[in-house]
């Protein structure tokens, strides 16, 4: 394996730990604290709030000063807004860390993906995406188990904060170790910044590009929907911290053991547009029937279906982008594709907020699981009048 892929592998592992760490803490911190399902919604969409603003300077800048460097200065956002949870206080601590988590983590995702596109193309950028993904999704399954293991033993989400502040430093460290490695990389990089509109052409342009949106948004939905709120209702039914810990992880563990089989996946379903089809069907089915049980055993089967649609849509939205454009506007597409990304993100708990609050738990997800039939119909729509099948 390539020892620069390695390190971007473990130094993004690490810092989706952080992330992850933090989707159990941060809304038990929040209901503590005293929080409504709405003001839970939008602390829980306080990390995407600025990457709406700044995902296209973000992938701009990534192509003006080479992902390396890029990677660096997120590590070091992700510690300092890891602090801030840690060390401030109340309403303002949650919402500022998070704030900062979220950029961190954008140019982080922008600068790792833009870096592995140039590793490779067709079935072996599958397989490079299929291992960068599951290394993330190593991360997301530790991250939750960690922090319910640290809320249930050691004082409660305040003591999680801490524990993802440590863990930031080890991604830290990482990304030194990814600079290193690629000192010497053939990256190439765009001297000029791209306009926004630039960037919207792409959009405009491009089928393939309309297709990998649709599938992200779609997982991003997914995500919001059984990351924010998902641990709420758990605690709801009664359940140890422990236990919420593992459900959520369960999702990442089946994003995980999939991920590294997805080019075979892809050659056994005929194709990449057939098995995002499929993904989208996974994930609304999981969602749609989460709140009609409280039986783990069942919620457990819901978890991995919405992990096994997340795990194969993903990795191959990267794929369809970064082969749907030129060279030089991988960047850019990418940032295009985050920033969806993070308005979907910034939505998804709001909306379940606003729908648990007028009808439960039972009524929000069931819409979600509406909602993803739909961007189901529109892929098919499109999939149609794609020359690619």
């Amino acid at each position: 394996m390539n020892k620069a892929f390695a390190c971007i592998c473990l130094s993004l592992g690490t810092a989706f730990v952080v992330q992850t760490m933090l989707l159990v803490a941060v809304p038990l911190a929040a209901i503590e604290l005293g929080a409504t399902p709405l003001m839970l919604g939008l602390i829980v969409s306080a990390p995407y709030v600025l990457p709406l603003l700044l995902a296209l300077p973000f992938g701009s800048l990534v192509a003006r000063l080479g992902s390396p460097r890029t990677l660096q200065l997120g590590a070091m956002a992700m510690v300092i807004g890891a602090g801030l949870l840690a060390v401030v206080p109340g309403f303002k601590g949650l919402i500022a860390g998070q704030l900062v988590i979220g950029l961190a983590q954008l140019l982080m995702i922008i600068s790792a993906q833009t870096a592995i596109t140039y590793l490779g193309q067709g079935t072996a950028l599958e397989k490079y995406f299929g291992w960068y993904t599951t290394y993330l999704s190593i991360g997301q399954m530790m991250g939750p188990l960690l922090a319910g293991w640290i809320i249930d033993h050691q004082g409660g989400p305040g003591a999680a904060f801490y524990g993802a502040f440590v863990a930031s430093f080890v991604a830290l460290v990482s990304f030194f170790m990814v600079n290193r490695r690629t000192s010497n990389s053939h990256q190439p990089r765009d001297g000029l910044l791209v306009s926004a509109g630039q960037q919207w052409q792409l959009l405009k342009t491009s089928q393939g590009v309309k297709l990998s949106l649709i599938i992200s948004l779609a997982a991003m939905l997914a995500l919001g929907a059984h990351g924010s709120y998902f641990p709420v209702y758990l605690e709801s039914l009664a359940l140890s911290g422990t236990t919420i810990g593992l459900l959520v992880s369960l999702r990442a563990l089946a994003s995980m053991a999939v991920r590294p089989f997805t080019s075979t996946i892809v050659s056994l379903l005929h194709g990449r547009y057939a098995t995002m089809s499929l993904t989208l069907l996974f994930m609304a089915l999981g969602l749609m029937l989460v709140g009609v049980t409280g039986n783990v055993y069942w919620l457990c089967l819901f978890s991995v279906l919405v992990g096994l649609g997340v795990g194969l849509s993903q990795p191959l939205s990267m794929v369809v982008i970064a082969e749907s454009v030129p060279e030089r506007q991988r960047a850019h597409a990418l940032a295009v594709r985050l920033m969806a990304n993070r308005a979907m993100q910034f939505a998804a708990p709001l909306l379940l907020g606003v729908v648990t609050q007028l009808g439960g738990f039972t009524l929000a997800y069931f819409a979600c699981g509406v909602l993803l039939l739909l961007h189901w119909l529109l892929f098919q729509r499109l999939r149609r009048q794609h020359p690619i099948q």
